[in-house]
């Protein structure tokens, strides 16, 4: 896959993941999406060469979550 369709597939998926994360910690949406990226999670999804980018929002909340509470 390209460089462009990594792209757009972030595009759409973050949205939904500073959203999760925004309920699951009971944070507004601001704190959330600094939160998230701030995280190593974001530096993870950021690379074109792992699997993260397929993983689905709540795989992506359940690692977040850990990510946390460590």
């Amino acid at each position: 896959m390209n460089k462009e369709s990594y792209r757009v597939i972030r595009i759409l998926l973050i949205p939904k993941v500073v959203n999760l994360i925004a309920k699951e910690f009971d944070w507004d949406e601001i704190k959330a999406c600094k939160a998230f990226y701030n995280s190593k999670l974001n530096e993870l999804l950021e690379q074109d060469d792992n699997d993260y980018w397929t993983y689905s929002e709540y795989k992506l909340l359940e690692l977040f979550r850990k990510e946390i509470i460590q």
